[in-house]
């Protein structure tokens, strides 16, 4: 029988057991787990928490995620997910980590989420519409600094930005439909573009305030 996660580190065993969605970033990146840890505060299907690891290239991210669901007894089969964040960014020998980064998440059943250049197109999608071909994520962050003032990588914005989440699922999901018209198909490929807007739909659909 397998060990439901969480069993002796929940409480209550006759509280309803949370669904755990464990989330693994790129090093001692605070971006994504400043957001993501929001959203605990907001709903009550599932409980988010972060692995732990500082690889900074794709492939030691997935494993670093994998590590911490083996150390936390998650459960997949019974609702628990895997959900690795990483950026496409320009750096030399990129697609390479990044191809065999997908094909390790698949074979492990890790949801792997691409933002191309950087995370940082989620938060410009609440405020802008863009098919803009980005060259650097710093490009990306000044446009952002135009919307959210003295934006840094650790600053805190979920309180700025979550009043637009409908807008930034409406603008990501045409961003898809732009890439996909265009035919370009290839996660990799497509520059701007972010799929953190899936992990997002799946946190709200089971949320309440």
């Amino acid at each position: 029988m397998v060990k439901r996660v969480g069993q002796k580190k929940r409480g209550n065993p006759s509280r309803k057991t949370k669904k755990i969605i464990l989330m693994g970033t790129e090093g001692s990146n605070q971006t994504e787990r400043k957001y993501f840890s929001m959203f605990n505060k907001l709903q009550n299907e599932y409980r988010i928490l972060f692995s732990k690891g500082n690889n900074t290239d794709p492939v030691g991210v997935v494993n670093d995620l994998l590590k911490g669901a083996k150390k936390e007894e998650l459960d997949l089969k019974h609702g628990d997910a895997l959900a690795c964040f990483i950026d496409v960014d320009f750096k030399s020998g990129r697609e390479k980590e990044l191809r065999e980064a997908i094909k390790l998440a698949k074979k492990k059943n890790v949801d792997l989420y691409l933002s191309n250049p950087c995370f940082e197109i989620w938060y410009l999608l609440h405020f802008r519409y863009s098919t803009k071909s980005y060259c650097s994520n710093d490009e990306v962050i000044k446009e952002l600094s135009a919307y959210i003032q003295d934006y840094s990588k650790s600053k805190d914005v979920f309180g700025l930005i979550i009043g637009n989440l409908e807008t930034a699922m409406k603008n990501t999901k045409k961003l898809e439909d732009y890439h996909f018209e265009n035919g370009t198909l290839d996660a990799i490929k497509k520059i701007p573009s972010t799929e953190v807007y899936k992990i997002v739909d799946k946190i709200i659909q089971n949320s309440s305030d």
